[in-house]
């Protein structure tokens, strides 16, 4: 239902193009998201015929009237669902969007109250909390001032949020927690490196952000950062975004990986436990010199037992030079 002054739908003066706000509307009806669900419970990825058929299907949903049944699942088709010779299944498509909600909505609102982990601040070597809020995991240190200020209502001592969906609480302690944190976000972010959005697969922008006025001492009052240059990614369709020191950037580059491999640490393999992580914290630091603002560029440096590997980056994050 619209207003009564505006006859128009309110989806006519929206910017996400015609076909996205025809989908938001096609989902806004109870027997569709019904039909959604069924299909997805007798889906399984590694079974050839998981198809449900007509009957069956609208049995599982509930809904007695055939011809009104019909109507609504063949909104579906082409768009979230797909007719087999032998029934229905859910389209790649359909399957993503059921697969959002269970991972989010569909979970009971998880919240984790501050909770220390095994794991020390790379800083200052203090105890290091985690706490899980609307689909983040915030990182702290409880002693230091942290790496940046965040701007929510949460502990100083900011070191880092990760993204996470509420599934990834489930049957997990406050340390799995951190590692899954850890290794979901760093893959999205490899992903965004490479250009494509781990969201909706639509072409990343990367940018070289950098402090002008950067005060070096504590957390700077101009970009309110300890560091005075980070990466920037965001996605051009879905607005997708990450943030994260160049460090990361440089580490995914096959001549760093090689480097700290022959060094004794694996950068992109067997992440998820804490002992890897802090050793990756302990012996995999960088630093960051500032070679050009206009255009900016600048060169990464990965030192471990007093031996060194330099990759130098643009504007655009691009890796544009290795030493050696």
């Amino acid at each position: 239902m619209t207003d009564s002054d505006s006859p128009e739908s309110p989806f006519e003066s929206l910017s996400a193009g015609s076909h996205a706000t025809d989908v938001f509307e096609l989902l806004g009806n109870e027997t569709r998201l019904a039909i959604l669900v069924a299909l997805w419970e007798s889906d399984d990825p590694f079974e050839d015929d998981t198809a449900v058929r007509f009957s069956e299907l609208r049995n599982r949903v509930g809904t007695t009237d055939s011809g009104q049944f019909n109507y609504h699942l063949d909104r579906l088709e082409g768009h979230f669902v797909r007719s087999r010779a032998d029934g229905y299944e859910l389209s790649e498509s359909g399957r993503k969007f059921v697969q959002s909600v269970i991972a989010g909505a569909g979970i009971e609102e998880p919240t984790l109250e501050p909770t220390a982990v095994d794991i020390p601040c790379k800083l200052c070597g203090g105890t290091v909390e985690i706490m899980y809020e609307d689909g983040w995991v915030y990182i702290y240190c409880t002693e230091c001032d942290g790496l940046w200020t965040d701007p929510g209502e949460y502990p100083n001592g900011h070191l880092a949020q990760f993204a996470l969906d509420p599934a990834g609480l489930v049957g997990r302690s406050a340390n799995e927690i951190y590692a899954a944190a850890w290794v979901h976000s760093y893959q999205r972010i490899y992903s965004m490196i490479e250009g494509v959005c781990p969201t909706c697969s639509g072409s990343i922008e990367g940018a070289l952000e950098i402090c002008s006025d950067h005060d070096p001492e504590g957390l700077c009052s101009n970009c309110e950062r300890r560091l005075g240059t980070i990466a920037r990614f965001r996605c051009t369709v879905c607005k997708e975004w990450a943030q994260t020191p160049l460090g990361t950037v440089a580490k995914y580059h096959p001549a760093v990986v090689a480097f700290c491999y022959d060094h004794g640490l694996q950068l992109q393999y067997g992440f998820n436990d804490l002992e890897h992580i802090d050793r990756r914290l302990r012996l995999g630091g960088s630093t960051v010199e500032r070679l050009s603002e206009d255009p900016p560029r600048v060169r990464v440096t990965t030192e471990i037992d007093d031996e060194e590997v330099r990759v130098e980056l643009d504007e655009t994050l691009d890796v544009v030079a290795v030493d050696p």
